[in-house]
């Protein structure tokens, strides 16, 4: 198999998608779906069997897949080392009967038409909350607002809070497009996101958002580190000699 070359971005040729999901399977990355049950978000771990490019279908197994009906369209997370994938695909026709692990059947869901990469330089984490009040807008791809609260972040990621029940206006994972977080000292980052959890709190109207950055432009990424080091700085100052 030809080496793949991955960088942050959008993967839209359709024999590079079929490369990187027959790399998945090679390699037997981490994936995982994502599903809503009513007002928890869930991730449930998953297998790529195989892939079929004349048919357009890949074959996968796991957990609960049988609950999805046909034509119902999943999101799909994978990570091998350092490289996080996201996309779309819907669910073909019913399961043919064949079992494999575990006695999960193999499903057939079609080949994305888009994979969104990206590389995780950095993975650790910083607890915001503790520090400092960031406000966060978030950006709906109907052009709606979310105002919102950052608690934690990496280089690759953060967790926003919410002061209300997103239950209902939050009804697909697919809807949270960007965010803008306004630091401290007054700088602001604004990036591409993808949402990856979701719990509300119905009896505190709250909501909490996990998200992963997508596509984030380089000087937002020089921003966003010096903020990690000078809150992880701040954390030093206050630990006891």
């Amino acid at each position: 198999m030809e080496t793949l070359n991955i960088s942050d971005g959008d993967l839209t040729h359709r024999q590079e998608i079929i490369q990187l999901l027959r790399m998945a399977i090679e390699q037997q990355w981490s994936m995982s779906y994502v599903t809503a049950v009513k007002n928890r978000v869930t991730t449930h771990s998953l297998y790529l069997v195989s892939v079929n490019a004349l048919e357009g279908t890949v074959s996968v197994s796991g957990k609960n897949l049988d609950t999805i009906k046909p034509g119902q369209t999943l999101m799909f997370r994978g990570q091998s080392g350092s490289l996080s994938v996201v996309f779309q695909t819907r669910k073909g026709d019913p399961a043919t009967g064949v079992k494999i692990q575990n006695s999960d059947s193999i499903f057939e869901f079609d080949i994305p038409y888009k994979i969104a990469c990206t590389q995780l330089r950095k993975t650790l984490r910083v607890n915001v909350d503790s520090f400092y009040e960031v406000p966060v807008i978030l950006y709906m791809v109907n052009g709606a607002l979310i105002d919102s609260v950052l608690m934690d972040i990496s280089t690759s990621g953060a967790k926003f809070r919410v002061y209300k029940d997103l239950n209902k206006e939050l009804n697909s994972m697919q809807m949270v497009d960007a965010c803008k977080i306004t630091l401290p000292d007054g700088e602001v980052i604004q990036t591409g996101v993808q949402l990856i959890q979701m719990i509300n709190d119905e009896q505190s109207e709250l909501s909490f958002l996990r998200c992963q950055f997508i596509h984030m432009k380089p000087e937002e990424e020089n921003k966003l580190e010096k903020f990690i080091e000078d809150t992880l700085a701040k954390v030093d100052d206050l630990q006891p000699d």
